[in-house]
């Protein structure tokens, strides 16, 4: 009797499993192999399968070329026969739009043989008086004697400025004439007092001074007047 009749190698109920434990392992790994050659064949399958056509006869194509036969004298070709058609198109001549005419309106007034920057001539022989243009407000005028006050008019106090108890200053820029009288009287920048400048310009409008002269020459210059007004 041998040892291992006595002494069995393992668990004696491992030893007795084993048997079926072999082949339910052979058994699954034999269904597994055949799925995967079942999968191959199905993928195998599924691709399109290429046929071959076998080639047949060939045949042969000749181009031959175009034979043109030479126009016979005194008989036009298709291709002349288009160029030479008469065309539909007519040639307009061009025509300028008419212009508009206008009416100048007559001119009036004495007619003058003098060209346009030439002086009038009157009839002593000498040219006819230059008009003079009076100096603007703020121009310094050269002048050999400024004008000096003759009468001085002294404004009326407004009875609402008085009233109201308004004071101050108005500064009145004044144009002398060549008589000496005054022909323009305006309020200088800076010396407004609204409720008093009409009394001023009013008073200046009134007042005479000597012309202003050059060379001994009567002039026009702006000078300038204070009118200051208090209530005391």
């Amino acid at each position: 009797m041998a040892l291992s009749d006595y002494m069995p190698y393992g668990a004696p109920e491992l030893l007795d499993g084993a048997s079926p434990r072999m082949a339910r392992a052979t058994f699954l790994a034999s269904a597994l192999v055949a799925a995967m050659v079942c999968c191959a064949g199905l993928i195998a399958s599924s691709r399109p399968s290429v046929v071959e056509i076998p080639p047949g006869p060939m045949e042969k194509i000749f181009l031959e070329p175009e034979v043109r036969m030479p126009t016979p004298p005194g008989s036009t070709s298709p291709i002349d026969e288009l160029i030479q058609a008469p065309s539909e198109f007519h040639p307009v001549a061009n025509e300028t739009p008419p212009v508009p005419l206008i009416d100048e309106p007559p001119v009036t007034g004495p007619e003058s043989s003098n060209q346009v920057g030439e002086p009038e001539v009157v009839a002593g022989g000498g040219p006819g008086p230059v008009p003079e243009v009076d100096p603007q407000p703020g121009t310094v005028v050269y002048t050999d004697e400024l004008p000096q006050p003759v009468r001085v008019v002294k404004p009326v106090y407004p009875d609402l400025a008085h009233e109201a108890g308004v004071e101050g200053t108005v500064t009145i820029q004044m144009l002398v004439g060549l008589d000496g009288h005054v022909l323009r009287a305006i309020v200088a920048p800076r010396g407004s007092v609204p409720m008093l400048d009409e009394a001023a310009i009013a008073a200046a409008l009134q007042c005479v001074f000597t012309p202003a002269l050059v060379n001994g020459r009567p002039v026009k210059v702006w000078v300038t007047q204070d009118y200051r007004f208090t209530l005391h």
